[in-house]
Formats: structure tokens, C-alpha cells, sequence
């Protein structure tokens, strides 16, 4: 008998956009700190309940931005009593929509210092925002947009800096000229319009089921409802409430920090991966746009050649051969990622990333792409966990080092893998390095984190000036043992095209083993 994909739709617990914008619009002092009276304007989104198995007065955290003052507050409620939610100011500042973008395009291409030409590209790149301080210690916020004009041999590529409010574009805005004059990556970007989405879904129950057996169970998130949002920047595809076989794996697995570091002038980035972009899937859509079962291996920009285009925007599944992959495509800037997970019949969970770009003014330059899932681990429930190290010590079986309070750890000699178990029942799952997942430099700062599970720690917070991820800031020393565990995982990718071996469309990641 066939294996079987089945995908359903399923409801998440929240507060909805419209939702979050009601309480604000309402609370004195989120008025009164973003001074402000035009609450249609506010830059809000989806409130995720926090917690293991959130019921109707989970927690919620959410944030509201003001685009025209700059400002912005976090609401930190319960979801029975949003309207007693703190207010708390925050420095996070969100990307721009795909609105603020259009409307940053429609002042871009009525300058008068626009280029001529059919051939002219607008499209998103990074740094996503070039704000400016103003003399009275204000910011004016400034969306960035690249502008592409094959035609111009002294200069194709030119980012600008708009003032949405104020209706003004900066031609030279200060830290985010074009760096090449020529172009890196051959693949043609669309520009800023995406496939209009038709709605769909943010979320699906999975269901792998071969003759009577049910071999997987899971919630997919979708990359534009993937959390940490509001505040955060989105993390890929995300699993939830992931159990192989009736057993629960995963209460969560994600990649909430993606990060990119270039060697030769220490530019860096925070890539945000709620971006849903084109790909190529072939096949149906049983519960609406944004969810695809595939006839045939769907191929995102790793596989193409040397455009950005695709029918298709969300979460394409494929079964093949015993895996099922779970696929979408992303975007931050000119930079395109595949976010993948491979779950395969014997338990065994392949996270994937794939690193591509089209066509931009600087990832010819020699940069460093740093990774990092988040596996929240529930093996038999949400306690009693144990974490292993495993030694190579010369001999034929590694020799195991239990891990009793929180710690990062490096792939270095003699590690070898590392092992999250029951403490009961011994079942669980060993974490293997992938081929080319490498370690850590000063600025990756670790490759594994080994912490004590805590509803709010989904993200690092505000990164600061050079985007380093700050996951040392929850190592506080919190025991291990017998307890709920969280691990995240950092993979290193080093982008050369200098460099003779391939560099385009490497993935990275780990394999996740089943202990029978």
C-alpha cells in the first residue's frame, strides 16, 4: 500500500493582526508613547500564544509600530485579558511590508532622477532600512530599495533610502551604496512584487500515513506566519507538535536567527525569513493557496538556473523513496534560502538550509552565512530529559559525557555527536553534524547551545550594531537534568566565488537519529 500525504487545515491560538490593533488602539499608553492618534497606520501582526499546549489565557507578546514617528512598544498580556496588557518601549523596528514597499517604489519611479528604460529593475535589498537621526534626536524611517539598470556598464546597481512620509529619496544614503559596480550571482531578480497571495491557511495539520500506520503527525507553519514575529523576523518553515509514530519529537523546530558576515569589510546582516518567494511546485492545493503537494520534486532556486521566477509561493511537500520534504522558498534582500525539513520513515529528521542570491552588488565579496535552529525537544512529554555528549576516544564506541546545566559547545575533537533522551524510557534522539555544516568563527560565536526550556527565549532579542547572535545571554547556568530541554544549532556556510569548489545552492544541516 502507498504511503500517504495528507495535509488539513487547522487553527492556530493568537490574537489575531486586527486583534492586536484593536487593544493598542484602545491602551492610553501605547497611544501616549508612540504619540499618536492614527492608529490605521500602526505596523502590527499576529500574537502566537506562548507555552507548551496554550489554552485561553496563555501569554502573548506583541509589538506596535509606528512608521511615521519611528516608535515603537511591546504588549506583554494574556490572551483572556489583552486589554490589561504592560506596555513596555522597544527598540525593535520591523522590516517593511510589501505596502510601505510599493508606496517607497511609486515615490522612487516619480523622481526625476530615475533611470529610463524598460529594462530597469526595483527590487528589495539589504540592509532593509537606512533610517536617518534628525537633529532633534528623532529618526525619520527610510525603507531601502535597489535599483538595476542592466544597461548602465558603469553602474547597474544603485540603493537608495526613501522617506515614505516626507515623500523624498536619498540617491547616496550613508553605509549602504552599492559596493560593485558590475553585478554577483546570475540569477535576474523579479523585483519587489510577489505572486499575490491568495489568502490560505497560515498553518496545516501533516499526517504520513502508511496502510494503518501512522508514521508522522505534525503542525507546519508556514515562512509568513513562522514565529518569532511581532517582535521577531520570522524563522523559515516551522514544525510544531512534531510526533513520529504516536511519540512526541518536537514541540517546536525552527531557525530563528540567520545571519550573514562578510570577511573583507565586516558589513553585517540579520536576515528576516518571513518572506515567502518564488519557486517552481507542481501538483494540488487541497486546503488553498500556499500549500502544495508535489507529482514531482518541487525546485526552488537552488535547482534553476539563472532566474528568480516560480508559480508558486508557500509550502510545497514531496514523498519520495521513503522522506517526505517539506519545502519553501525566502527571501531577505537579494539573498533566496531554501528552508527544507526531510522527515523519513524510520524517524529519522533531516533539517535543511540552501544558500542563494540574484543578481546584487555584493555577495561577490567573500561572506560567511551562520544558521541556527531551535529544537525544542519533548521526548515522552515536556520534562525528564537527559543531554550526552558522545567522545570520540579511539575506540569503537564513543564514550558518552552527560551535559548537567546549560552550556554552548563547539564541533571540535572529540566530539563526535550529541544524544537528548528520556530519562525513563531512554528513547530519544541523537543530533550528527552535517558534512559541511563547519564551525563557528568569533563572530558565529558557538555551534550548540544546550538550555533549559522558557516560553519567551524564541529569539535573541535586539541584536545590536553587528547582528551577532546573543544566545549566551540565556546561559545561565539552570540544570539539565530530568528537565525540558531546548537546543539550538548552528550551521556555518563560507561563500566564496572565488574559491574552485561549488559554492551555489550549498545546504547545511545536521541529522537527528532516532534512540529506538
Amino acid at each position: 500500500m502507498a504511503v500517504k500525504v495528507i495535509i488539513e487545515k487547522v487553527a492556530r491560538p493568537g490574537l489575531s493582526a486586527q486583534q492586536v490593533r484593536e487593544v493598542a488602539g484602545a491602551h492610553p499608553d501605547v497611544l501616549a508613547h508612540l504619540a499618536t492618534v492614527d492608529t490605521e497606520r500602526l505596523i502590527v501582526g499576529d500574537a502566537v500564544a506562548l507555552g507548551h499546549d496554550p489554552g485561553d489565557d496563555a501569554e502573548f507578546r506583541a509589538n506596535v509600530f509606528d512608521p511615521v514617528t519611528n516608535r515603537g512598544v511591546e504588549l506583554r498580556g494574556t490572551l483572556d485579558r489583552p486589554e490589561q496588557a504592560l506596555v513596555l518601549p522597544t527598540a525593535y523596528r520591523p522590516n517593511p511590508g510589501q505596502e510601505e514597499l510599493a508606496a517607497a517604489a511609486e515615490i522612487l519611479r516619480a523622481d526625476p532622477r530615475f533611470p529610463a528604460g524598460d529594462d530597469v529593475i526595483v527590487y528589495r535589498p539589504m540592509p532593509p532600512l537606512a533610517d536617518v537621526e534628525n537633529p532633534d534626536g528623532t529618526t525619520t524611517r527610510r525603507p531601502t530599495l535597489g535599483v538595476y539598470t542592466p544597461s548602465d556598464e558603469s553602474r547597474k546597481h544603485r540603493i537608495v533610502a526613501v522617506d515614505v512620509a516626507g515623500g523624498t529619496v536619498d540617491w547616496s544614503p550613508a553605509g549602504v551604496a552599492a559596493h560593485h559596480p558590475g553585478d554577483c550571482e546570475s540569477h535576474l531578480p523579479v523585483g519587489i512584487d510577489p505572486l499575490r497571495d491568495r489568502g490560505g491557511p497560515d498553518q496545516v495539520r501533516l499526517r504520513v500515513v502508511d496502510g494503518d500506520t501512522e508514521l508522522w503527525n505534525a503542525i507546519v507553519v508556514r515562512p509568513r506566519a513562522s514565529s518569532p514575529q511581532n517582535p521577531g523576523d520570522g524563522s523559515g518553515v516551522e514544525l510544531r507538535d512534531v510526533r513520529y509514530r504516536g511519540r512526541i519529537v518536537f514541540r517546536q523546530a525552527h531557525v530563528p536567527i540567520l545571519n550573514v558576515q562578510y570577511e573583507e569589510d565586516g558589513v553585517t546582516y540579520r536576515d528576516w525569513q518571513n518572506e515567502e518567494t518564488r519557486f517552481s511546485a507542481t501538483g494540488d492545493d487541497p486546503v488553498g493557496w500556499g500549500w502544495r503537494l508535489c507529482t514531482k520534486p518541487p525546485r526552488t532556486i537552488l535547482e534553476r538556473a539563472d532566474n528568480d521566477a516560480g508559480n508558486f509561493q508557500g509550502v510545497a511537500f514531496h514523498y519520495a523513496d521513503g522522506e517526505l520534504r517539506i519545502v519553501s522558498e525566502i527571501a531577505a534582500g537579494w539573498y533566496r534560502y531554501a528552508s527544507e525539513w526531510r522527515l523519513c520513515d524510520d524517524g529519522t529528521v533531516k533539517p535543511r538550509f540552501g544558500f542563494a542570491g540574484v543578481r546584487n552588488p555584493r555577495t561577490c565579496m567573500r561572506h560567511r552565512h551562520h544558521v541556527y535552529w531551535r529544537f525544542d525537544f519533548d521526548i515522552e512529554g515536556s520534562a525528564n530529559d537527559v543531554i550526552e555528549q558522545f567522545n570520540d576516544t579511539g575506540s569503537t564506541i564513543p564514550q558518552p559525557v552527560p551535559i548537567v546545566q546549560e552550556v554552548s559547545r563547539k564541533r571540535k575533537a572529540p566530539a563526535r555527536y550529541w544524544q537528548i533522551t528520556d530519562k525513563a524510557s531512554g528513547r530519544g534522539y541523537q543530533i550528527h553534524p552535517g558534512e559541511h555544516d563547519n564551525t563557528t568563527d568569533p563572530y558565529g560565536v558557538s555551534d550548540l547551545w544546550f538550555l533549559r526550556h522558557h516560553p519567551a527565549e524564541l529569539w535573541d532579542g535586539n541584536p545590536g550594531p553587528n547582528n551577532q547572535a546573543r544566545l549566551n545571554r540565556f546561559l545561565n547556568g539552570e540544570s539539565l537534568t530530568g528537565t525540558n530541554v531546548v537546543v539550538w544549532y548552528a550551521g556555518h556556510f563560507r561563500h566564496d566565488q572565488n574559491d574552485p569548489e561549488p559554492h551555489q545552492g550549498h545546504i547545511v544541516g545536521p541529522d537527528l537519529i532516532p534512540v529506538p
